[in-house]
């Protein structure tokens, strides 16, 4: 049971010379749909697709209905991550007496190179699918029951548990490049910001607010405004510079590798020249430039907040009363030198 079942239906998003799906990608395409895909549309979405694949006569490529429309939104990031996890493995053949290439007469196996470029491309272009999936779903959530149903449940709240639901909203405020793998991998610095740095400078309660209707899919219009005018730029300004540093380690089983890469592929060392300090900068300016909008965010709240608007922040610890603008006494003798 699966919902990419064969070659042709994988020709559509990979370009593969073959008259079946290799064993190594077939093996991928199991693993991408259970961990993947199936996270993502969560099991009942998934098995409502499946039965709809499964039944006779269903036809993705000429049906125009919903899920003949969402299968093939689901086998584009399939199809595409499968085949890059899988394109290792099916470079090489393994018997008995050990692991081989494939070289011939007309053919051989691509350089390591190659192997990793094409790897990224589709890796690069599976994400990308994927972030199209969920932001399909999120548009057409209110046109059928199951995909009302996969709103309200787990896998359709999963990504909305913060301030920031997906790669391109985060990309608005700072450049990612649009990238799926780096939203995600700023994911727990983000959080984490989000409930010290902005809950100590809205207060918790207010920011409960903001992520409960976040949640919900029922910002209210200030405070879906507040969002994009300061709480969001200030996040991923903050992320930005407290991650920086942080990116450029991973701990792995062997302990602490270095994570930070060149954009050339040349051995020129000149390319090294100063990173730290073009890091250091780096994170620096994304801090200066967090703090400044959490200092309007500020100004703005203490300004505009009251007993009906903002109340949850009016209400709390958080809220300062602007200090009133000092008056002039008519009264008073003015002495001038001359």
């Amino acid at each position: 049971m699966s919902l990419l079942n064969t070659v042709d239906e994988l020709k559509q998003f990979v370009s593969i010379d073959s008259r079946t799906i290799p064993p190594a990608i077939a093996i991928a395409l199991r693993e991408v749909e259970a961990t993947v895909i199936r996270t993502v549309l969560g099991k009942p979405l998934a098995d409502w697709l499946q039965a709809a694949y499964d039944a006779d006569g269903f036809d993705a490529d000429s049906a125009d209905d919903l899920a003949a429309e969402l299968l093939r939104l689901v086998q584009a990031p399939l199809g595409r991550l499968a085949t890059a996890i899988g394109l290792p493995e099916h470079q090489v053949i393994i018997d008995g007496t050990g692991v081989h290439i494939i070289v011939s007469e007309t053919s051989k196996t691509a350089f390591q190179w190659q192997t990793v470029k094409a790897q990224a491309v589709l890796q690069g272009r599976g994400l990308r699918d994927l972030d199209m999936l969920v932001q399909w779903l999120e548009d057409n959530y209110q046109s059928s029951a199951e995909l009302q149903a996969w709103a309200t449940s787990d896998a359709g709240q999963r990504h909305r548990r913060e301030l920031f639901t997906s790669t391109a909203q985060f990309q608005e405020y700072e450049n990612i490049g649009d990238s799926r793998a780096v939203f995600a991998l700023l994911g727990p610095v983000r959080r984490r910001l989000e409930h010290f740095e902005l809950g100590r400078v809205m207060g918790h309660e207010f920011l409960q607010e903001l992520r409960d209707q976040t949640l919900a899919r029922n910002l209210s219009s200030d405070n879906k405004n507040l969002l994009r005018t300061y709480v969001l730029p200030a996040l991923a300004s903050l992320t930005v510079g407290h991650a920086t540093p942080e990116m450029g380690l991973k701990f792995t089983g062997e302990g602490i590798e270095l994570m930070v890469a060149r954009i050339d592929d040349s051995n020129s060392k000149e390319a090294d020249a100063g990173l730290d300090q073009l890091l250091k900068n780096k994170a620096d300016q994304a801090l200066l430039t967090g703090a400044r909008w959490l200092n309007q965010l500020t100004a703005y709240l203490d300004r505009t907040a009251s007993a009906t608007r903002f109340a949850t922040y009016f209400n709390s610890s958080a809220y300062t009363p602007p200090k009133p603008e000092p008056g002039r006494d008519f009264t008073a003798k003015t002495y001038r030198a001359c």
